[in-house]
């Protein structure tokens, strides 16, 4: 019998257990972050009275509710180490799971949790009565780590159905933080998001009435522009064929705006 600890055959499960606690962490995280990003900030600046409370109050209780989950799960993966010591209290739901799957865990001549207890006791008991060499002594030692490797097998499931009881322990309070997250969070988005506002410049419908043979643009321009000569820079942009995009740099009054016309009544002068 080996006198080096037994393989953790759990360690898989409980890998498992602590990567699906750490996904849901994150989906939180990203579930928060998405619909905060989603919502427009201008749209939250733009609300005034009850509607900004309210929209301030749902993002504020949304994101501590994150915060909270998170908290849980962070201390569900940062959980004390597991003692066997703890599996002598016979009311500890681990106990009495292994003690129920006793034929399938413990050693024939120890069939509970008590039994393995007092079997290691008893040789640990005769181990100090007598010295190393003795023949007590050497089956005292041999019990003793038979029970070891009983007790490193069976603390291993123990560690394993310990941070699943405290997982499963914690699921409705996290569910219950998730639907809470959700429409919260679903509200400020709802209120901060915005409308778009039809009676401002891009969603007003327009009729452009140049006059007849375009005179009336062209003279309009010049009056807002002024009489010097309009020049620019050419943009990469091209409407279509034939056409061409130019920015004003003067005069200064038009300097900036951005023009498409014919590529005729442009005269390239040579690199900005």
């Amino acid at each position: 019998m080996s006198d080096g600890p037994a393989a953790d055959p759990y360690a898989t499960a409980k890998a498992n257990l602590r990567d699906t606690i750490k996904w849901l962490a994150t989906t939180l995280a990203a579930l928060g972050a998405a619909v905060v990003a989603g919502a427009s900030i201008s749209g939250l600046a733009t609300l005034e009275g009850q509607k900004l409370i309210l929209a301030s109050a749902c993002g504020a209780a949304g994101l501590i509710a994150i915060l909270i989950a998170i908290g849980i799960m962070v201390n569900l993966l940062t959980s004390s180490v597991f003692y066997f010591s703890q599996l002598a209290d016979l009311t500890d739901p681990v106990t009495s799971e292994i003690n129920s799957q006793a034929r399938d865990i413990l050693p024939p001549q120890t069939p509970t949790i008590a039994d393995l207890i007092a079997f290691q006791e008893s040789a640990v008991t005769d181990m100090r009565a007598t010295r190393p060499g003795d023949d007590l002594y050497q089956s005292a030692y041999k019990r003793y780590l038979a029970a070891n490797d009983a007790i490193a097998r069976v603390n291993n499931l123990a560690q394993f159905l310990f941070l699943r009881n405290r997982f499963r322990g914690k699921t409705l309070i996290l569910f219950g933080l998730t639907v809470f997250i959700i429409f919260s969070l679903g509200g400020y988005s709802l209120l901060a998001g915005g409308k778009v506002d039809t009676g401002g410049d891009l969603a007003t419908k327009i009729l452009f009435v140049p006059g007849d043979g375009w005179a009336a643009a062209a003279a309009s321009l010049s009056g807002e522009c002024g009489a010097q000569p309009l020049n620019g820079v050419m943009l990469q942009r091209k409407p279509f064929e034939g056409w061409v995009g130019i920015r004003l740099t003067g005069p200064g009054k038009c300097s900036g705006l951005d023009l498409f016309v014919p590529a005729s009544l442009v005269q390239l002068v040579g690199p900005v």
